[in-house]
């Protein structure tokens, strides 16, 4: 009596993967993780010549508050909410405001938003002083996270005079 089957014996089965769905899935993901990425957009709402650093800036920050400061001492205050773009080269002149408005203006902010990061954008001529000025309004308001942009120069640091 032979128990055996004839298939063991002539012919070996074959077993496959239908990957099929598996790259169905992939592309799926793939799709969907270019579609819900998101690019970050320089802000160009006022043009200034920023102090350039050979150390890289790593930024992250949801909100669009920036005071300006140019180097004739204007100060001009943006706020823009994180789902609106900034759009055009030139500020609006009615963000223009003096040492006690964007004082006012920066206490409102601080009642909205207590935990808002603000950014100090000075010109490179701006005088150190107004920096700290505007520094200085803004811890006296309540602000704990302030932070002053700049370009990357790519070089190597200045040598200390």
């Amino acid at each position: 009596m032979n128990f055996r089957s004839q298939t063991r014996r002539g012919r070996r089965a074959q077993t496959t993967i239908d990957i099929t769905s598996l790259v169905d899935v992939v592309f799926l993901l793939l799709i969907f993780l270019l579609v819900t990425t998101t690019f970050r957009k320089d802000e160009h709402a006022f043009i200034v010549d920023l102090p350039t650093s050979s150390t890289e800036q790593v930024t992250i920050s949801s909100d669009k508050t920036t005071v300006f400061i140019t180097k004739d001492g204007t100060y001009h205050l943006l706020t823009v909410p994180a789902d609106q773009p900034v759009d055009g080269p030139e500020l609006d002149a009615t963000n223009k405001v003096d040492a006690a408005e964007l004082r006012k203006q920066l206490a409102a902010l601080h009642e909205r938003k207590p935990d808002a990061s603000i950014a100090i954008r000075g010109e490179k001529a701006t005088s150190y002083q107004l920096m700290m000025d505007v520094m200085s309004v803004m811890q006296e308001v309540g602000f704990k996270n302030i932070w002053f942009p700049y370009e990357h120069s790519g070089g190597q640091p200045p040598a200390p005079e």
